[in-house]
Parts: C-alpha cells; structure tokens; sequence
C-alpha cells in the first residue's frame, strides 16, 4: 500500500531517511524476481534528524547525494518512507455500499478519526477484507500525513536533485518487503517489529494485511544513551557496545544489565499493543513474530523476545529472494547488515501500478 503518488514513474530507487543512517536501494526486475541493482548506507551526524524531524536540511540533503554517489545508482526518482507522530494509521468500518458512495463516506467518516486539522494533511485508505468486519460494514485502513512532514522531506529530496515520485509509510513498506521475500507467511498472522533508531514501528498482518498498526517513540537511541550515561561512554563507543564489540575495558557482558533495562521497556509497549489487538479482533492469535531494524542485529534479540511472548521471533532478511552479485557486492555485508535495510527494499519494490 503506497500512501500516494507525486509523479508517475516506472524505475525508482528506496530511500529510507532515518535518524541514524541514510539507506539507498535499487532493483531491477528480473523474469518474476529482483536483483540488486544498488545499495549503500551511509550514517548521519548524530541528532541531525531528531524525533523525525529534519534538523539540518543541508546535512541531508548532502548526505542523499553522497549516499546516491556511493550507490553509484543513475535513477533520481525516489520512493521514500514517513512514520512517527505526524503519521496516522487507524482501522474503522463504514456501511457497505456502492463503491462511488463508499468514497463519500469513508471521506466523512474518516474525519473523527484523524488528530490532525484536515486542511493540513495528506489522507489515503485501503478496504481490507477482513472477516472481522461486522455484518453490513466494510474496514478500511485510514493513513494521514502532515503536509508540514511530507514538504520537509520533499524538499531535501529535491535540494539533494532526486526526484520524490512516491511517499510509503514505513510500516507497510516493510510489510510489502516481507510478503517478497517470505510468501509462506502470507497466511498466517504476523506482527512485524522494526526496531529504528528513535521509533519502533509496530505493524500486525493477517493473511497479508495489515490490520493494526502502532509507532512506538523508543528505538535504539534509547539503548544508546542509556550506555553512555551508565558506562560513562562517548556516543560513537556505546553504539559499539550496544552492537556486542569490545571498547576499552567495557564488555559485552557488562552492559547486559543496561541493555537488559531498555528490552523490559520495550518488551512492556509491545505487550501493550498486542493486548490492544487481541481485544479488537475475533481470532487474535499471533504465529510468528518478525524483527527489522539495525536494533535487530543485537546479540540474543531473539531468545529474548520469544521467551517474553512465547511465539516464534526471527529476523527477517529483506534480501532473502533477491539475487545478488557476488562481483558487484560484498555478500557479508549485507548479511551484517541486512536488518537495517528492510524499509528500504520495501521502498524499492514499489513500482508504478501500485495503488496509490
């Protein structure tokens, strides 16, 4: 599900601008798969994009040229990702009826829904078929956007000289890079976890829809500046402890209980929004529990979880179907670092045709 479209375009590269790094993806069709075409990372000055929030327009747009540079990728058209407080996604029912009136109403019934002043935003919706729908309604998934959050990454993207040709939210970019590359979930009930930087996105599908949806304000930073207040530790060294190296006389086993501190917490929100869900919907079992994010690579995230929900937790690998050339790209690499990049896939397998 694309949010909308700004212009129509048939190749475009995944650009998924977060709080801690710039990820770039390109793909090419290839019979009914993907290779990759291009890739690169490239992390920011810390605080330069803060709570979602552009604080150096500059900086970034910098940091996307160099980024496109790197990924030695000649396409400017970009699909990039939104998420956070500016973005709303709710799920409500609206009497069944022909599609011409259901347009009208879902455009009146969506405004008590909406947080935001109507005149400021973006809105888009989806009819889901959802089982759980009461007899005589349809659901439909509601998303809105701040036009203040849409121009402020356009126009980086345009200072940058790229061209925005379509906005995702990140939840349902993933969602979309998951049902790629591992179709055998498609009928189960899945809730995917991205652990970013500042936001853990929380999305739950059903036979490949998405039927809830949740931002959480904590994410990595969280774990990192817990490490340098506890450990005494200098930003770019507690982001290596987090990540399980050795600094100074600090080791991974002694930062456990502070990294410990943080997982309760967020363990805590998730169990939230899942008891939300289970209360919401008829079947609310969950079968499998999917982990994304650059948080995601940290050691023994998945015993973790799985002890803590009793369902089955593994990390998901967005280039798990897509074919890769060994003589153009380092294999370990992006096996390192895989995780961090799945907004960016799911970006990246948008094409024109997609509903917009």
């Amino acid at each position: 599900m694309g949010l909308f479209g700004l212009i129509q375009s048939k190749k475009l590269v995944g650009l998924d601008i977060g709080s801690y790094a710039l990820k770039v993806v390109q793909l090419r069709k290839k019979g009914n798969k993907y290779e990759l075409a291009a890739l690169a990372y490239e992390p920011l000055p810390h605080q330069t994009i803060v709570d979602g929030s552009i604080m150096d327009s500059a900086v970034i747009s910098d940091s996307i040229q160099r980024i496109f540079y790197e990924a030695k990728s000649k396409v400017n058209n970009v699909a990039f990702g939104v998420s956070g407080s500016s973005v709303m996604v709710k799920k409500i029912e609206v009497e069944k009826t022909n599609a011409k009136q259901l347009h009208e109403d879902i455009q009146w019934e969506a405004k008590p829904h909406i947080p935001f002043d109507t005149n400021e935003i973006k809105m888009d919706y989806e009819i889901l078929d959802n089982p759980d729908a009461m007899s005589g309604k349809v659901s439909v998934l509601l998303t809105a956007v701040k036009n203040e959050k849409i121009n402020e990454y356009v126009e980086v993207i345009n200072l940058a000289g790229k061209v925005p040709v379509l906005i995702d939210i990140d939840a349902f970019a993933i969602l979309n890079n998951v049902m790629y590359n591992y179709p055998d979930v498609v009928d189960k009930t899945c809730a995917l976890i991205n652990i970013g930087a500042s936001l853990t996105n929380i999305l739950i599908a059903k036979n490949g829809v998405p039927v809830f949806v949740r931002d959480i304000p904590m994410g990595g930073n969280q774990f990192t500046d817990l490490i340098q207040k506890e450990l005494s530790l200098k930003y770019e060294k507690a982001e290596l402890v987090k990540k399980g190296r050795q600094v100074e006389d600090v080791s991974p086993a002694g930062v456990k209980p502070v990294i410990d501190m943080i997982l309760k917490e967020l363990r805590s929100e998730i169990e939230k929004t899942f008891q939300f869900y289970r209360s919401n919907v008829t079947e609310s079992r969950i079968d499998l529990i999917m982990l994304c994010g650059g948080t995601a690579s940290m050691d023994n995230i998945t015993t973790v979880f799985q002890n803590a929900f009793e369902i089955p937790v593994q990390v998901s690998n967005p280039f798990k179907n897509v074919e890769i050339n060994p003589n153009r790209f380092d294999a370990s690499y992006i096996g390192e670092m895989a995780p961090a990049f799945n907004v960016a896939v799911g970006l990246a397998l948008r094409e024109f045709g997609d509903k917009e």
